[in-house]
């Protein structure tokens, strides 16, 4: 498992559950002993501003690989769309955030994540 110091700029990684993309990172120095930790900034995929957590240089983090893919809302039904993948044509339920998804209307194109067989919509386009 890798650690924050390996973080970069742009990487994406899980806090409390939630896949979060770095913004940037910061040493910040603790204590008389100059004991440093790293401050790192990111922003939650649901959107949201930044928000920031303190690590140890040596913390294990779960570090997630996000594809973004462009979509179309094929149909909604209760508290989830489908839409079809515009490149391999693959549907798939999706989910997306209240805002977003009341704003959803059949044929429109969308931007999603698939993070381990879990679709969520994250921008209307």
């Amino acid at each position: 498992m890798p650690t924050a110091s390996e973080l970069e700029k742009g990487s994406y990684f899980i806090v409390n559950g939630e896949p979060v993309r770095v913004t940037r990172k910061e040493v910040v120095a603790f204590g008389t002993h100059s004991h440093s930790k790293l401050k790192i900034f990111y922003q939650p995929l649901s959107g949201g501003g930044e928000k920031s957590i303190t690590l140890q240089h040596a913390d294990k983090v779960d570090v997630v690989e996000i594809i973004r893919k462009l979509g179309q809302v094929i149909s909604k039904t209760g508290g989830k769309a489908q839409i079809m993948d515009m490149v391999s044509y693959e549907t798939l339920d999706a989910s997306a955030a209240s805002d977003i998804f009341n704003s959803l209307n059949e044929g429109d194109q969308v931007t999603f994540i698939d993070l381990k067989g879990d679709v969520k919509i994250i921008e209307k386009r």
